[in-house]
């Protein structure tokens, strides 16, 4: 009997050696992980982080280090960091090794993307993951890119297409990327970011871990907790809807859909940047009857998105907001993505975007300050705008920023006009439409404008050590 049971105990010492222990704490390193380690302790890091994670329950990054791995998933779990140094990243590239673009016509290049010339996220075989959303010159660290549904639409530079079948889409359809460039693309250093999102959490926390370059970003839900991240150039991708395609990208997204709630949240001190759609947002299923509850977004800087902060919720018109608040937050040129290509008829660029269309449903918007971009725009509702309750915010708007927009473009749009004004007719007639009293607008020079939102973002990162 005590060689059987010494023999058992010696079989699970050695198959934690080589695979870790459910619930334990595994440390991961990308340069000096080793696949026979266990990742029970710093000195002996496993390399693969999606076996990682499934091996224990606190998953530790080494700084500085970079992981390539798409559509990560936790539920249940911690994932942090260990050791000195910046933020280790999980990132969605898949970097062109040698350039070998085919001239295909005037303007127009192909790229095979199964050959065996990349590295970073390595696809070599026909998939749907080498959907492309956007280009990163990874050397003077600029996005490009604006996708299109149909090759006949590309006709200005970095448009780009794959395939005009969407959902129907075969996966060898997305075997090749045909770009629009009037230089050579051959001449430039490359990357692409792939079709996956960066990460779905539910009932964890993330805490210190960066995400760059993803077709989305964090898909957030219930029980979650994300501190200290950067997610970075999220979004482009193209999704059938309807008849025509939307292209998506919120950097952290709480999607209230279903029958389940999402309650019980917290983003802080995080910084997003650089987003195709929304930095941060709670939105919902048309209809349904989930609910927000208890979640808190605080003390983030949102930089460079096309909206700030959204909150969109269409469920089921008798759900609202319960205790969910945006405060004490920085939001920074909404509508700049730097690098990110837009249809001329898009609208929506500005530091809050809300959809509430039928009244108020209760978010608080508080303690905020916005600098350097549009302000508030939102569906119509038949008794204005009202969907938020707004609490003590700064904006810093320039001459022919609106402080008011309606989603679509079509009314209500409130520009500013005469610089240097703290109260304005538009101001007034905001304020009547949204029952927005207490935000205080600067209108001011686009020179100080900007300076003070270079300002801001140099407070936040020296503060959180970007």
């Amino acid at each position: 009997m005590f060689k059987r049971i010494f023999a058992c105990m010696l079989l699970l010492c050695l198959m934690n050696y080589d695979h870790g222990a459910v619930g334990a704490t595994i440390y991961v390193s990308s340069s000096i992980g080793q696949d026979g380690y266990s990742g029970l302790d710093p000195e002996h890091p496993m390399k693969d982080l999606a076996k990682a994670v499934k091996a224990g329950n606190e998953i530790l990054l080494k700084a500085g280090d970079t992981f390539y791995l798409g559509g990560l998933q936790l539920s249940g779990k911690m994932l942090s960091r260990y050791g000195d140094g910046f933020n280790p990243t999980i990132c969605g590239y898949k970097r062109i090794i040698t350039p070998k673009w085919e001239f295909v016509s005037k303007n127009i290049w192909r790229l095979s993307l199964v050959e065996d010339n990349f590295t970073g996220i390595v696809i070599s075989e026909s998939s749907s993951s080498n959907n492309i959303c956007a280009f990163h010159e990874y050397d003077k660290d600029e996005i490009h890119g604006r996708k299109v549904w149909k090759r006949s639409e590309m006709n200005g530079d970095w448009d780009f297409w794959q395939t005009e079948t969407l959902s129907k889409a075969k996966p060898e359809e997305y075997d090749y990327v045909y770009l629009y460039l009037t230089s050579n693309p051959n001449q430039l250093k490359l990357e692409m970011s792939i079709y996956d999102a960066a990460l779905s959490v539910n009932n964890s926390t993330v805490d210190g871990v960066n995400f760059v370059g993803f077709g989305f970003g964090i898909s957030a839900h219930t029980h979650t907790a994300i501190r200290n991240c950067k997610i970075d150039a999220i979004g482009g991708r193209i999704i059938p809807e309807g008849n025509g395609y939307v292209c998506y990208g919120n950097g952290i997204e709480f999607y209230v859909g279903g029958a389940a709630d999402i309650e019980d949240c917290i983003v802080e001190d995080c910084y997003v940047s650089r987003c195709y759609d929304c930095g941060i947002t709670i939105q919902g299923s048309r209809g349904t009857t989930a609910t927000p509850r208890n979640i808190t977004i605080r003390n983030n800087l949102i930089t460079n998105c096309c909206q700030g902060w959204e909150d969109f919720l269409r469920n089921n018109p008798d759900v609202t907001y319960e205790n969910c608040v945006f405060e004490n937050n920085v939001v920074l040129r909404s509508g700049n993505t730097t690098g990110f290509g837009y249809a001329a008829t898009r609208f929506k660029f500005c530091h809050v975007l809300g959809n509430n269309v039928s009244g108020d449903k209760g978010m608080r918007i508080e303690n905020n300050v916005f600098a350097d971009g549009n302000f508030y725009c939102s569906g119509v509702y038949n008794n204005g705008y009202r969907s938020n309750q707004w609490k003590g915010n700064k904006c810093y708007l320039t001459e022919g920023n609106f402080v008011l927009g309606e989603y679509f473009g079509r009314r209500d749009i409130l520009r500013m006009g005469t610089t240097k004004r703290k109260s304005s007719p538009e101001i007034t007639q905001y304020r009547q439409l949204t029952g927005d009293d207490s935000t205080v607008f600067y209108v001011q020079s686009e020179k100080k404008v900007k300076a003070r939102a270079d300002k801001l973002e140099k407070k936040f990162l020296k503060k959180n050590k970007y």
